[in-house]
């Protein structure tokens, strides 16, 4: 069994994958590529978020393992699940929500179908990887989504917002290595720097998937100044949340680089 998983020095999944490997004794049967090292390689993979594994080249988890079926694929056994419909659109949308790129495109734009396109992604954050009914259960979940779109925006409209600001935050403390005052953050990011980084962010590559919305189109830009205005009025909690966890991932930083290959 080939196990391949994209990975990111920063991403708090990825070390708490790399540590139950190490701790499971995994570690060296899998093979680490560091996506900010070998970005076009992930590309070319479509991975969008990390971490993601690949097993025998194909895409099982995105994002968020579930380390129990992970250890039965290790033990060679055959891991079949039954997702049920109930549960489908929930998994959908928490994979989306634990990718800051689908979730920062799917806000800015609200288009499901050019994520729903990416059906390695949808199969790996629903479980359909590992189902038997994938294809049934694939077109039942595109349909709903689809005809519930509007609906199923606006419910997880507050968790989308949550993760375009933390993840904003977590750039300003890899750009500065520290906190940023308040003040400074509002005076060198105002509200069209924001959309602009929002847009760009927002599961674009270069010009590949950039879709730039003028200032003029005031829908937008009055739901990216939501998310702004979260920002700001959440700045000392978001900050502190991100300060612990990439204090916590610097500290171990060098067990994560030793291993990492391609």
């Amino acid at each position: 069994m080939r196990v391949e998983i994209f990975t990111h020095r920063n991403c708090v999944e990825c070390n708490m994958l790399i540590e139950w490997l190490e701790e499971k004794g995994y570690l060296h049967k899998v093979k680490l590529i560091d996506t900010e090292l070998y970005p076009f390689l992930a590309f070319e993979r479509g991975v969008i978020s990390t971490p993601s594994v690949f097993v025998d080249g194909k895409l099982l988890f995105a994002g968020v393992v579930d380390y129990d079926e992970l250890e039965r694929l290790f033990k060679g056994e055959n891991v079949v699940l039954e997702v049920s419909k109930d549960e489908l659109v929930a998994k959908f949308m928490e994979g989306i929500v634990n990718s800051f790129a689908a979730t920062a495109y799917l806000y800015v734009n609200k288009d499901f179908e050019a994520i729903l396109s990416q059906r390695d992604f949808v199969y790996a954050v629903t479980g359909l990887a590992l189902s038997p009914n994938a294809e049934d259960l694939y077109n039942y979940l595109r349909n709903y989504t689809l005809k519930t779109k509007d609906e199923l925006f606006e419910k997880w409209k507050d968790r989308m917002k949550r993760v375009i600001a933390t993840n904003f935050v977590r750039e300003l403390y890899w750009l500065y290595g520290d906190k940023v005052l308040i003040e400074k953050a509002k005076s060198l990011y105002p509200l069209e720097v924001f959309y602009h980084w929002v847009q760009v962010r927002g599961g674009a590559v270069g010009r590949v998937g950039l879709r730039i919305h003028r200032l003029t189109e005031t829908d937008v830009l009055e739901r990216v100044k939501e998310v702004y205005d979260y920002l700001m009025e959440n700045y000392d909690a978001l900050w502190e949340k991100v300060i612990k966890e990439q204090r916590e991932i610097e500290a171990k930083e060098w067990k994560v680089r030793r291993e990492i290959e391609v």
